[in-house]
């Protein structure tokens, strides 16, 4: 079983994440495609690393 600890790192990972989706997609919205598309990147990066976490 996975220590608490942990567990509240990859929640906290992946609600950065999803923060990050929303910016993309607001970024998206208003044409700066370049921007969104760090930004998912970036975010991407995020989930892996929860995903090793766990």
């Amino acid at each position: 079983m996975t220590n608490p600890q942990t567990l509240q790192t990859a929640i906290n990972g992946a609600a950065n994440a999803h923060t990050g989706l929303h910016q993309a997609i607001h970024e998206l919205r208003h044409g700066s495609v370049n921007e969104a598309k760090q930004l998912l990147a970036r975010q991407i990066a995020v989930l892996a690393n929860v995903l090793m976490l766990l």
